[in-house]
């Protein structure tokens, strides 16, 4: 039975009675951690226990148990074992308040009872005293309660039937006037019609989408606390359940790891959303923001002496795909329609390969002497605006780490060669280039344990970078600022999508709740957010494929998602599917929206990319 039909069916059945009961925990009330021993070790993690409480504490209820076979224990018998001398039940009793939260629908369908004249009481099996129980659910808005009824209490338990027993006998009702809600088909369905008393069973929460069961306290600390929080809609819940676990783990990281005197500075656009949640942990004003791209850098790159390692440098700055001799010379900025002596404009260059093609140097070498002449001005007014601007924001001058989303820290290398000094740099993942130029000691990656990222992350990078980056056009040029330097800005900026801005706002709620919640002292589990993201790249509802697919990325063009078109234009040229397919930067999905068939598209997409490498 769903949620919705329960309640209908709860307030169609509770007419012909005179009361209605509740179970508590997992049916009133939820708790923001995945089983009910995980508050102990998390009270400990976070410093509310002393160490080797966890594991104590276990210890001390289980001693407690089998001292007293056949009845439920209670709090105070449990802090009286030795496994816990000198720890306070009092803190115990704070923990269990704060990961505490009422179910919505469950509170107004209790309320509603009591408007219509019914009586409402609990009944919980539980070893916290009733009037903590009782003050918990008064806190949580059920302050209209006619009793609470808590095995601790009475020595007896649901299970047997002797505490639905006990109820009736306090309250003078018959079984037949009473209907009981609860969610344990064990304690209390079997419990209830023990004592005859009806039952409704309440629907598990749905767990979080693409989040395998938490291993872990800290895993089932998110997992529970993402029930029911987060809006509904696709864009904004991948936003508030996937990236923002995910960005506020990695701005703790950063937080953690700055070194002392070293300024953090985010690199537009990818990194904007990351600084927002960085500057909530580590205080406003902590970092700082370059807005630069590889775009903008490369008039200043291109003037620099090609020797060495420099040109391919210059190649790994330019989109690694097949480019005409004109968006080439575009991209290193010189102006329109230059003409290049022996390159025609509309000759295209591989610029995928490395080592470097002869013709993509022989390309590039040929740009750079004709940067020194007449038709270079434009590339030597942006060189030297952009080290103006560099310079300006301490760029070689300040220790600085660099946060970037990463692959192969091209743009710290050639902030590096541009202005001479070893900097840092930290990123959300690599790839297999990153240290084979950089040093771990001066290039770190968060995810992964630093190690390359797995095909299921690049196959989504761009669309991650797509929700997290800055929701505006990127950096290709400076201009005079008054005595500065700024990044030029198109007039008209690109309206935001819709898509765009509730994934953002989803990740920055995250982040709100998160920080304000009993859990924020935690360590979020990284990798099983991260598993849970690869999972949506790997295998996207039809929801979230829709609400996302359309969206397009910029990488030296700009790229669908995953837009397919209708079928009946493929079936008119099938060789459409293939280029679409071709161009499309998130395939699992395109493959999901273009054929709405129960098929493993993560599977087909891994073969073909097998057979593309092969």
């Amino acid at each position: 039975m769903t949620k919705q039909r329960l309640l209908q069916h709860l307030q169609r059945t509770a007419g012909s009675c005179r009361a209605v009961a509740f179970d508590v925990f997992d049916t009133l009330l939820y708790r923001d951690v995945a089983a009910p021993a995980d508050l102990f070790a998390l009270m400990e993690r976070t410093g509310r226990a002393r160490p080797g409480f966890a594991a104590a504490r276990r210890a001390a209820e289980a001693a407690a148990r089998a001292r007293h076979p056949g009845r439920e224990v209670t709090l105070a018998e449990i802090y009286t074992r030795p496994e816990l001398a000198g720890a306070d039940p009092a803190a115990e009793c704070a923990a269990e308040r704060a990961v505490l939260r009422p179910d919505p629908d469950l509170l107004a369908a209790a309320r509603a009872c009591k408007d219509r004249g019914l009586r409402v009481y609990v009944v919980s099996d539980m070893y916290l005293p009733a009037a903590e129980i009782g003050e918990i659910l008064r806190r949580a808005g059920f302050d209209f309660l006619d009793g609470v009824f808590v095995s601790s209490e009475y020595g007896v338990q649901k299970r047997s039937g002797r505490l639905f027993r006990t109820f009736l006998r306090q309250t003078g009702l018959r079984p037949a006037q009473v209907l009981f809600v609860g969610n344990d088909r064990r304690a209390d369905a079997l419990g209830a019609a023990l004592a005859g008393i009806r039952c409704l069973l309440v629907p598990p929460p749905a767990r979080p989408a693409h989040y395998g069961p938490p291993a872990s306290a800290e895993e089932g600390a998110l997992y529970a606390f993402l029930q029911g929080r987060g809006p509904r809609d696709p864009a904004g819940a991948a936003g508030y359940a996937l990236l923002g676990p995910l960005l506020l783990a990695f701005a703790a990281w950063l937080r953690d790891n700055a070194r002392p005197g070293v300024r953090m500075v985010f690199l537009a656009r990818d990194m904007e959303l990351v600084r927002r949640l960085y500057d909530r942990t580590a205080g406003a004003g902590a970092s700082g923001y370059l807005r630069v791209s590889r775009r903008s850098l490369c008039p200043a790159l291109l003037l620099r002496p090609l020797t060495g390692g420099a040109l391919d440098l210059l190649a790994d700055a330019l989109p690694r795909q097949r480019l005409t001799v004109a968006q080439v010379l575009a991209y290193l900025g010189f102006a329109p329609g230059t003409a290049l002596p022996g390159h025609p404009a509309g000759a295209e260059i591989d610029l995928r390969t490395r080592p470097l093609s002869r013709a993509a140097g022989e390309l590039l070498l040929a740009a750079a002497a004709l940067a020194k002449g007449p038709a270079g001005e434009p590339v030597r007014r942006q060189a030297r605006l952009a080290r103006a601007y560099l310079a300006g924001e301490g760029i070689g001058r300040d220790p600085v780490c660099l946060v970037d989303i990463g692959s192969g820290g091209t743009t710290q290398r050639i902030l590096e060669e541009l202005t001479g000094a070893r900097l840092q740099g930290a990123y959300l993942a690599c790839d297999e280039r990153l240290h084979a130029q950089l040093p771990p000691d001066r290039a770190a990656a968060f995810l992964f344990g630093g190690r390359p990222a797995p095909l299921w992350y690049w196959a989504g990078q761009p669309m991650l970078e797509r929700l997290i980056s800055e929701p505006c056009a990127p950096t290709t040029a400076y201009e005079p600022a008054g005595e500065g330097v700024r990044p030029a800005v198109p007039a008209d900026p690109a309206p935001v999508p819709g898509a765009v801005a509730a994934a953002r706002a989803g990740a920055l709620d995250f982040a709100a709740d998160w920080l304000a919640g009993p859990w924020a002292g935690l360590g979020l589990p990284a990798e099983y957010a991260a598993a849970a993201l690869l999972d949506l790249i790997r295998a996207p509802g039809r929801a979230e494929a829709d609400a996302l697919g359309d969206l397009t990325v910029e990488d030296g063009g700009e790229w669908p998602l995953a837009a397919p078109r209708r079928r009946a234009d493929y079936l008119r040229d099938p060789r459409a599917f293939g280029r679409d397919l071709r161009d499309a930067r998130w395939k699992t999905a395109f493959l999901r929206r273009a054929l709405p068939l129960p098929l493993p598209w993560d599977k087909v997409y891994a073969a073909l990319k097998h057979r593309q490498n092969g």
